[in-house]
């Protein structure tokens, strides 16, 4: 009678226990997969606003007629701005925080401030063009969402 209760009640410890690291473990999962995500998002990021700063102070260190293109990967919806209060590139992108921004300083100064916002994730390819004709002006331009390309018009004040 004694042995049959010791392994009824070793039964249920091991029920409670086997509960207990099953939910623990997924609390500790859960946030480690958030973070590695966030990593990865603010990664990218990092690595498109580089890309993209690069594309245009590379360009207007070029003067009129240079063209630069850069290409990079997204996991995630995200948001590119070209600040003229700053004069600066900005890639926004969700976390499981809120919403996260990465920015890289320009040289040539902006004239206007250009947004475009919540693109879906996938590769992207960003063309960075100085424009000799002047009837284009300083823009941030979409094409079709198929090819996934992004045109910028750097047209430096004053011009």
């Amino acid at each position: 009678m004694r042995g049959q209760a010791a392994v009824e009640y070793l039964l249920v410890f091991s029920t409670v226990l086997g509960l207990f690291a099953t939910v623990t473990l997924f609390q500790m999962l859960t946030p480690a997969t958030n973070a590695s995500d966030d990593t990865t998002y603010m990664s990218q990021a990092r690595s498109a606003v580089d890309a993209i700063g690069d594309a245009i102070n590379t360009v207007y260190s070029n003067g009129p007629g240079a063209v630069r293109s850069v290409s990079f990967p997204m996991n995630v919806s995200w948001s590119l701005y070209l600040d003229n209060a700053d004069n600066a590139v900005w890639v926004s992108v969700g976390t499981s925080s809120g919403t996260e921004n990465m920015g890289e300083n320009l040289r040539c100064d902006m004239d206007n401030y250009h947004s475009l916002i919540e693109m879906s994730s996938g590769l992207y390819t960003v063309v960075a063009m100085w424009s000799d004709n002047a009837s284009v002006h300083e823009n941030l331009y979409k094409s079709s969402s198929d090819n996934k390309k992004i045109y910028v018009y750097i047209v430096p004040q004053g011009r």
